[in-house]
């Protein structure tokens, strides 16, 4: 006689997980975008105060970024100004954006300052801190975020600032800043002379905006980093 089948042991039912649901990671998920200047005379939402043991950079308290290939590397926890310089004079035309490579750690872009974005009016001919008539403007990359004179960042870890000038001509000066610094400058107004106050972009969270042009990768040529960052 035919041996009887073997019957088929039950499978075991999974156990219940006893791991918690880990939290989705929402640092990268805000990235700059285009954005309409804020009323000149609004005074900006309050920074907030997130850690500052310091950081420090490779050039020192001021590094001035005027060519191809210019770079700084920063290092540490607290806050960076990137002050923009652009010079039509010498060369108008389509802008190179600089980009954070190397990033370890977050890079969050907290707040605009200096008393102007950089398209706001300096007379009635159509001369901005871009350019003017007589020597054209500088253009930045569609999709790209209008600049401030003043840009603040947020670091807790490294990266590197590279210069990407081909085209328009432009510098880039970077230090080391102080949450009062920051502070300071936002809350300057039109009353003080600016042309507006500053913008805080910080919401003290992960979903605080990253800068456009930020990546983990290091490329041999930093202008290849897209607009979209992805970190």
């Amino acid at each position: 006689a035919p041996a009887p089948a073997p019957s088929a042991t039950p499978s075991a039912s999974p156990s219940p997980s006893r791991t918690k649901a880990k939290k989705p990671d929402l640092y990268g998920t805000v990235v700059d975008a285009v954005d309409k200047a804020p009323d000149p005379d609004t005074r900006p939402a309050d920074l907030p105060r997130r850690p500052e043991s310091g950081v420090t950079s490779s050039g020192g308290h001021q590094t001035v970024m005027n060519h191809r290939g210019d770079s700084v590397t920063l290092k540490g926890e607290g806050y960076v100004l990137v002050r923009w310089q652009i010079s039509p004079q010498y060369r108008a035309g389509a802008l190179v954006m600089p980009a954070w490579t190397g990033l370890k750690g977050k890079l969050f872009h907290v707040a605009s300052g200096g008393g102007r974005r950089m398209d706001d009016p300096l007379g009635d001919d159509g001369t901005t801190g871009m350019g003017g008539p007589d020597t054209g403007y500088a253009v930045l990359p569609s999709g790209t975020q209008q600049m401030w004179q003043n840009e603040y960042f947020y670091l807790d870890g490294t990266v590197t600032l590279v210069q990407n000038e081909r085209g328009a001509d432009y510098g880039v000066s970077v230090f080391p800043r102080t949450w009062d610094d920051v502070n300071k400058d936002v809350t300057t107004g039109p009353d003080q002379g600016a042309i507006r106050y500053g913008l805080v972009r910080d919401n003290g969270k992960d979903t605080a905006p990253v800068p456009q042009y930020l990546t983990r990768k290091t490329p041999d040529d930093a202008a290849t980093v897209p607009q979209r960052s992805r970190v």
